[in-house]
């Protein structure tokens, strides 16, 4: 395909300006161009036109070139100009460099032409995204700067025992008082301080001491919020011998601290889910295998026997730790994800009954559900696993009853709130929150909450993944979410999800179970774990396929290229060594266009290698999958070839 360019050609030639043009087209380019030979017809084509590049003669009976470099860098330094001319000596090309060309050209040697202008477009955006970046760095520093100049800082003079003796209107603001004379008729250590105790062991040491910086203490405001506050100063000396004072500088650095704090839970958080999503990945292979391989022994025996059960209770099991896996794939952030836009309210009303059987009769569940709620795009199965493991978390904070509320609301936050609030970003949501009258939770039990196997209850009670799979859930659709809660006064978990475009997706009807068909055909089956790769081939031929196995990418290409004619369809993992399945997939389709693939993968970091594959021919399977689902998927993609 041709490469657009628009061309602003300084030439009072229009032949020469014809055989230019030419060239370039000739060198693949699809030229917009406009011929000017004078200054105010340039003036006017600068003005009107945003340019890719310039191309000037450099002598012209009216007009220079040397003029027509002037114009243009007065008005863009980083466009392209290129002298083409042939009569330019070399000092004078080297001069009009130097004065801002980027290249000439003579015209018994167009040769270069092409090379130039690749040459100088290239250099011409490096230029501009280096400005941009450059700009970018200085308006954030002129904000850096004008934020610490303009920086206002609480300042006092106190006697050791406590007395204020003045005060600035910052400091009166710190503290939340409405005067100057307020605050100076507060006694520090009992009106100010959190600890008195710790107001005269501080000024005491520092009391015989030229300077003090960074002593970081507690504070109370007049409304009873606690802040931390960074103490800077110096002791100054009594008149004539008297009793000394402290001048002191105090800085408010409770959402410095804050920040820091979310900071490394963040941190934490971003470990703890790598891990948990390493060992669910693995997990996943092995409770798949233990799981087909249970339900084809459950079917090989009589029902109602003992073998039969056996098989029941280990399928029950993996089944089980399937779940596990899957809350740890949910907090990892790497569950694979089937969203759709929807309506919260729609959720929230189609679980009330379930959700009130499972918080039991002593428990009132309330709704305020927004009539007007905005569409947000998120996995409903997931956002109901969000719901049910808040209601369950407020249900076992109310061992007595009571009641909790659902509520549903549209919320905007701008720069301001953000950066008051830092969990919050800026941007349209979608509020859910789930409040209850429960027990409530001090500061330290909630810097845990969200931790994988964090519990408060007794042993036995609960895997301490229910919040730690909602924080996930909620992260990886790219929401945020906030607790408020106090000892004694309940507790409030507000889950924020971006609005979304469109609107509400119609639902997949739901059908009943219908009986599974197999078939004739051959299935190559790619999967380097080989539990599951011969749980596949036994899963299949129990279904009347033909199977071939491949235990990596390049021996699926293999077996394939040497049975393209056999071979009606591909299973592949989506990671298997030497060649992925997306990898594989690509060389398999040029040994036979439109072969259909199942691709099976474990967890959502895999499901992106394979975005650019969705198509009519392919399905994706997640792991640990059933026979019944294998089946399915492979029986749906083998009738659309018929």
């Amino acid at each position: 395909m041709s490469t657009a360019l628009r061309l602003l050609l300084v030439e009072d030639s229009p032949d020469d300006a014809e055989l230019l043009v030419r060239e370039l087209r000739r060198g693949g380019y699809d030229v917009a161009f406009q011929r000017v030979d004078s200054a105010e017809a340039m003036s006017t084509a600068l003005t009107g036109q945003k340019w890719d590049l310039v191309i000037a003669d450099f002598s012209m009976p009216h007009f220079s070139g040397t003029a027509a470099l002037r114009l243009v860098r007065e008005r863009d330094s980083d466009l392209p100009f290129i002298f083409v001319s042939g009569t330019i000596g070399e000092d004078t090309a080297v001069a009009a460099m130097k004065d801002g060309a980027h290249d000439y050209i003579m015209k018994g040697n167009m040769r270069r032409l092409i090379p130039a202008i690749e040459r100088e477009l290239r250099d011409a955006e490096t230029r501009r995204e280096r400005r941009r970046v450059t700009d970018a760095l200085k308006r954030s520093e002129t904000q850096y700067r004008e934020l610490v100049e303009n920086a206002t800082y609480g300042i006092y003079r106190s006697t050791p025992e406590g007395r204020f003796l003045d005060v600035n209107p910052s400091l009166v603001k710190m503290l939340g008082y409405g005067s100057k004379e307020e605050v100076l008729a507060l006694n520090i250590a009992s009106d100010v301080w959190r600890k008195p105790l710790e107001r005269s062991e501080v000024a005491a040491q520092y009391q015989h001491a030229d300077r003090f910086e960074g002593v970081e203490v507690e504070w109370k405001r007049k409304d009873g919020k606690l802040i931390k506050v960074r103490l800077s100063g110096r002791t100054l000396p009594g008149a004539e011998g008297g009793v000394p004072s402290f001048e002191v500088i105090a800085e408010d650095v409770t959402e410095r601290r804050l920040l820091e704090k979310q900071v490394a839970g963040l941190q934490k958080f971003e470990a703890i889910g790598q891990l948990a999503g390493g060992i669910a990945h693995d997990f996943n292979n092995i409770i798949g295998a233990i799981m087909g391989w249970a339900e084809m022994g459950a079917k090989e025996v009589p029902p109602d026997t003992r073998p039969h059960k056996r098989f029941e209770q280990i399928s029950e099991h993996a089944r089980g730790a399937a779940d596990l896996t899957r809350q740890l794939l949910a907090f990892a952030r790497r569950q694979v994800m089937e969203p759709r836009n929807i309506n919260l309210n729609q959720v929230i009303s189609e679980a009330t009954i379930l959700l009130q059987k499972l918080v039991g009769a002593q428990i009132e569940i309330k709704t305020a559900l927004e009539a007007g709620l905005k569409v947000t795009c998120a996995d409903p199965t997931q956002i109901g696993q969000v719901l049910m493991n808040l209601v369950v978390n407020a249900r076992d904070a109310m061992p007595e009853g009571g009641w909790l509320m659902i509520e549903t609301r549209n919320v905007e936050f701008d720069e301001e709130y953000c950066r008051r609030h830092t969990y919050a970003r800026p941007g349209q949501y979608v509020l859910l929150s789930v409040s209850d009258a429960g027990l409530g939770m001090d500061a330290a039990t909630m810097d845990h909450i969200f931790e994988p196997f964090f519990t408060t209850k007794e042993v036995g009670r609960g895997t301490g993944l229910g919040l730690a799979t909602v924080y996930g859930i909620v992260k990886q659709h790219q929401g945020f979410i906030n607790v408020y809660s106090e000892p004694g006064h309940g507790t409030t978990f507000s889950v924020y999800l971006p609005v979304a475009a469109g609107v509400v997706a119609a639902r997949e009807n739901v059908t009943k179970k219908e009986e599974i068909q197999g078939g004739r055909e051959t299935i190559l089956v790619a999967e380097d774990h080989a539990g599951l790769r011969e749980m596949a081939r036994e899963m299949l031929g129990a279904f009347g396929y033909e199977v071939i196995t491949a235990a990596d990418g390049e021996e699926a290409v293999r077996l394939f290229r040497e049975n393209r004619d056999r071979v009606a369809l591909v299973l592949l993992d989506s990671v298997m060594p030497k060649l992925n399945g997306a990898q594989a997939y690509a060389r398999i389709s040029k040994l036979k266009a439109q072969v259909p693939v199942v691709f099976t993968t474990g967890y959502s970091s895999e499901a992106l290698l394979l975005s650019g594959e969705a198509q009519q021919d392919t399905a994706i399977l997640q792991k640990p999958y059933s026979s019944r689902t294998l089946a399915q998927k492979i029986r749906q993609l083998l009738d659309r070839q018929q």
